[in-house]
């Protein structure tokens, strides 16, 4: 979609831009809002209906739309605005661009656009009002369209020519933008930008009393990295085209080559956790016959799914699978016959011993291999054994020879002995007749006996007999007194193995397709590389203290990268290799595994712990999660990771910000100890507290997983155990009351109630402090920063009346809290399957006050407004967000916009303008566009982020307007600026100002560049 233009054209134009600066000079000064021009595929901020998708036009990318279907934006709302793109019609086709969208009420201007005509229509509920006023059409070919609002004034313009305009007596105060087609021709939309006028305030900031963020769509931010990653696969023949899974998130597709990704699960029926959102996706895998199609696998239910179209769609292909709990970790197709299709899987204790059954530290599974050759319409079970099967290998030349990988890293054999630490297994399967019978390559073969359990296995591409495996598996490393695990090399097709590198706990293992002599081997702690195929090898990318936290973790010096579970060897360079994790998301490497980045942009299965917003700064987000603890500058455009030092570990719970000093921090990372980490720069560096409670250790008092900074007295913290798991199924050990730090976090003593897990901590403006204890459900205040205590209220769970309630499930418990900041006597508290309660006396007496959400929601966090008194919000396990606008009276639900609706925590900034919601299994969500400081630029970016929102990678050269034309060192001139044939899309006019000289700066850049 761009048109080629040497950078000598590039030039000239800008300079005769330059020239006419103040002719232009009024559209130049609105702040771009957004903008997007598809090139890196299918943007995550994006949702499409059915009928809409990315397509490659004249050498570039654009959306397409036909029939009576939406394109939808979560992003905005704005108040005055310009939305200006570029359009291309059919004959037969009709859009309506959707301005000032509103969604609770609905509301909305739709300008219908087509080649004959424009017109300005508008909606208000169920109520229409039609071509209120109408103009000439766009006409054929590419054409620029400017809809612009400003207070009441609606108005439409075609290449900067004004078409149709209404004055609105009753306007719609603001709003978002989306698309829809509503003929039968396509339409094509491009270069997609809004531009703010002069008085964006509202409804940002709302006058005192009103709801600033009922309006509103929550936008997912993509991150932090983590979750449950499964399977990367590249697409033979086009590697930019990859794939990820994800037993949360679900499948992910990429088309720039993993620098961005966006979900693909329409059609994909399981569904996992509280909510019934997480989408368990174990594996994937491409087709090598006909990259179109797909297959994919469910974590338990024996979901099989096949896609024709590269994943737009799926559908299930699960007839013959006999397990009801089957969790699918493989696919493998037969080369040259789509038909034949091999599968992988586990099955838990629960079905095939009819409860479940635990060894040392994970579940005892057997496994099974099934078998299609109708192209998934029918399944039949060629293999049922003492553990899970996952790689499964064809021979390229003789069909019939299959090699089949069996455990992993986090289950346990079926055949194996907890008691007397045997750890069992099954090693390498083979088959010499396609799967009709099968032998055991074991111990016999020179498999050590305590490393049968292979997690990943991969054949030679030129050379068959040539497999590697990878052996590990984490209970046993850490039951027994010795180091399990290595890397296994057979060269003569199974009959024989060989321990070719001692990697305790190893996961994963590659060859490299183009270049088989680069292998690389993974654990949790250790990264590989072999240039010489196995023979010798080259430890790689681990870093760790290993004194403070027992292990090194492999990957970047800042995240936490977890187990390497699948890799994937770029096709086209050996130096290149990405690693997908499970518990750490998807990372790159460009030099064979020296240095590691994020490669999760878009994709994020994250369970999150907590997450605060800095008290100064509505961008700024610090969070924590099973993959570490991470901030965000931006509102969580782009994420950090701050695990790093003693905070390099995983399960991260705990995080506080000090409201006097923004950079001093404090975390608990359970896998590092539970010993708090204390950072006094915005966690760049941290160390830790002494390690006693008044002399108990804190490994016998056990993790802080919520801590509070007083805002009254700097710092003075106080923390509890907030053991919320434990409490759901009536599990928690003794727990040790409260404790409080007086210097900062650096030392901690007792209080006075030294019995009991703190569930829930809640901070009055005047410095007074609310704790409830688990079991008892007491409520206690302090007015002494959390030294001393006194009783309020007891057992306030008991006047919590839940109907119908599941005799099998523990009764509620109260997990949350929350002060009313213009009220202090009125208390806000959450149950476990019990909704709400309120009080207005200091928490003396308490009511019942669930209106409008399920009585029996687990209201997991609250958080009330304190610039708009009666405004609370509460975040469900289950159902998603709640708000009130009265005070807790009644409740409606706030979830346009949230996949995910298992929240975890709420974090609201101090102004109102922003609520971000952490998820399990979703990352972290947004509703509200910060407007702190940092929000407009991505931390430690080279370049400044011209249009928030946009596409482009954190850091990269190009800035919005160099996008317009592709620049070719040496290529001639397609089109003059002026003259280009009508159909062709017409140049964005001079923006006026610093525009040009960037663009002018960036061409002479590269140029000087592509000269060296």
């Amino acid at each position: 979609m761009k048109t080629i233009i040497t950078p000598k054209t590039l030039v000239l134009y800008l300079l005769i831009c330059l020239m006419f600066v103040p002719l232009v000079s009024i559209s130049a000064q609105g702040e771009i809002a957004y903008s997007q021009d598809f090139e890196n595929g299918h943007p995550p901020e994006w949702s499409m209906d059915d009928g809409w998708e990315i397509v490659e036009v004249d050498g570039g990318h654009a959306l397409s739309g036909q029939g009576h279907t939406w394109a939808r934006v979560d992003i905005g709302p704005w108040e005055d605005y310009v939305f200006r793109f570029r359009a291309k019609l059919e004959p037969e086709a009709d859009l309506h661009a959707n301005i000032r969208l509103r969604h609770e009420p609905f509301q909305r201007y739709y300008i219908t656009v087509n080649q004959a005509q424009i017109a300005i229509h508008k909606q208000v509920g169920e109520e229409f009002y039609e071509r209120l006023s109408t103009g000439p059409g766009q006409g054929d070919g590419w054409h620029l369209l400017e809809l612009e609002v400003e207070e009441g004034l609606v108005s439409a313009r075609v290449d900067g020519e004004e078409s149709t305009s209404y004055e609105d007596p009753d306007p719609i105060p603001y709003g978002g933008i989306a698309f829809e087609s509503v003929g039968s021709g396509i339409v094509l939309i491009d270069e997609v930008e809004v531009e703010l006028g002069e008085v964006p305030e509202s409804p940002q900031q709302p006058m005192e009393g009103e709801l600033s963020l009922g309006e509103l769509t929550w936008v997912s931010t993509g991150g932090p990295l983590g979750g449950l990653g499964y399977d990367i696969r590249m697409t033979p023949g086009n590697p930019d085209v990859m794939y990820v899974t994800d037993a949360w998130a679900g499948a992910f597709k990429s088309t720039d080559g993993g620098e961005n990704w966006f979900p693909i699960n329409e059609g994909i029926t399981a569904r996992v956790g509280p909510s019934g959102d997480g989408i368990p996706v174990f594996s994937l895998t491409v087709d090598p016959n006909n990259p179109d199609t797909l297959w994919a696998g469910t974590q338990f239910g024996g979901g099989v799914f096949r896609s024709d179209n590269g994943g737009e769609t799926w559908r299930s292909m699960s007839n013959g699978i006999l397990e009801q709990s089957l969790t699918i970790r493989g696919f493998t197709v037969e080369p040259g016959n789509s038909d034949v299709v091999y599968l992988g899987g586990e099955v838990a204790s629960w079905e095939w011993n009819g409860e479940p059954l635990n060894g040392v530290g994970f579940d005892l599974t057997k496994g099974v291999v099934y078998k299609t050759t109708d192209g998934g319409q029918n399944w039949e079970r060629i293999w049922y054994g003492d553990n899970l099967s996952r790689y499964i290998w064809i021979h390229p030349q003789d069909h019939n020879l299959l090699y089949v990988s069996t455990g992993i890293f986090d289950r346990e054999a079926a055949n194996s002995d907890p008691d007397t630490l045997e750890p069992g297994g099954v090693g390498i399967l083979r088959s010499r007749d396609g799967g009709a019978t099968w032998e055991e390559l074991g111990v016999e073969n020179g498999i050590r006996e305590d490393e049968l359990y292979f997690g990943s296995l991969y054949m030679h591409p030129e050379n068959p007999d040539i497999l590697f495996g990878a052996a590990g598996n984490d209970a046993y490393i850490w039951a027994l007194d010795y180091d399990i695990g290595a890397i296994y090399r057979t060269k003569d097709g199974g009959d024989t193995w060989e321990r070719v590198l001692d990697l305790p706990n190893a996961s994963a293992v590659e060859i490299c397709e183009n270049d088989p002599d680069v292998v690389y081997a993974a654990s949790a702690s250790a990264f590989y590389r072999s240039d010489d195929g196995g023979d010798t090898w080259q430890r790689l990318g681990g870093s760790g203290d290993l004194q403070q936290t027992g292990i090194a973790f492999w990957g970047s010096p800042d995240e936490v990268a977890g187990f390497p579970i699948d890799m994937q060897c770029d096709f086209r360079d050996p130096m290149r290799i990405f690693v997908n994790n499970y518990g750490g998301g998807n990372f790159l490497s460009e030099d064979g595994g020296a240095t590691w980045v994020n490669a999760s942009r878009g994709y994020t299965g994250a369970t999150m712990h907590e997450i605060i917003v800095a008290p100064n700064n509505p961008a700024q987000v610090f969070a924590t999660a099973r993959s570490g603890v991470f901030t965000s500058q931006n509102g969580g455009e782009t994420w950090q990771g701050l695990s790093h030092g003693v905070a390099r570990a995983m399960e991260a719970y705990a995080i506080a910000v000090n409201p006097f000093d923004p950079s001093h921090l404090i975390t608990t990372v359970g896998d590092a100890g539970p010993v708090p980490k204390i950072s006094h720069d915005g966690g760049q560096t941290w160390r830790e507290a002494e390690p006693v409670v008044d002399g108990m250790e804190f490994f016998e008092w056990g993790v802080m997983k919520t801590i509070l900074f007083s805002p009254t007295e700097q710092d003075r913290l106080i923390g509890i155990q907030a053991e919320s798991f434990c409490v759901e199924d009536d599990s928690c050990d003794e727990g040790y009351g409260v404790i409080f730090s007086r210097d900062g976090g650096e030392t901690w003593h007792f209080s006075n109630l030294q019995e009991g897990i703190g569930t829930d901590l809640a901070f009055a403006p005047n410095g007074d402090v609310y704790v409830v204890l688990y079991p008892s459900g007491h409520l206690y205040r302090s007015s002494d920063g959390g030294e001393t205590w006194e009783g309020v209220a007891e057992n306030i769970t008991a006047g919590v009346d839940v109907r119908d309630r599941d005799p099998d499930m523990p009764g509620p418990a109260l997990v949350s809290l929350a002060v009313d900041p213009a009220n202090p006597e009125k208390l806000y508290a959450g149950f476990s399957r019990g909704g709400v309660m309120v009080s207005v006396d200091g928490g003396v007496t308490w009511e019942a006050s669930s209106a409008g959400m399920d009585p029996e929601s687990s209201v997991v966090d609250l958080a009330a407004d304190g610039t708009h008194p009666g405004v609370v919000y509460a975040s469900t396990a289950e159902n998603g967000v709640f708000v009130s606008t009265d005070g807790g009276e009644t409740w409606r639900t706030l979830n346009e916009g949230l996949r995910t609706r298992a929240g975890v925590d709420l974090a609201l900034a101090a102004d109102g303008s922003v609520l971000y919601l952490a998820t399990s299994g979703g990352g972290v969500f947004r509703l509200g566009t910060p407007g702190g400081e940092g929000a407009e630029e991505a931390e430690g970016a080279e370049e400044p982020e011209v249009a928030k929102g946009a596409e482009e990678a954190e850091g990269e050269e190009e800035v919005e307007g160099a996008e317009e034309a592709e620049v070719t060192e040496g290529a001639e001139e397609a089109k003059e600026v002026e003259g280009a044939e009508e159909s062709a899309k017409p140049g964005l006019p001079c923006l006026g100002g610093l525009l040009p000289l960037g663009v002018l700066g960036l061409v002479l850049s590269r140029r000087r560049r592509s000269e060296k």
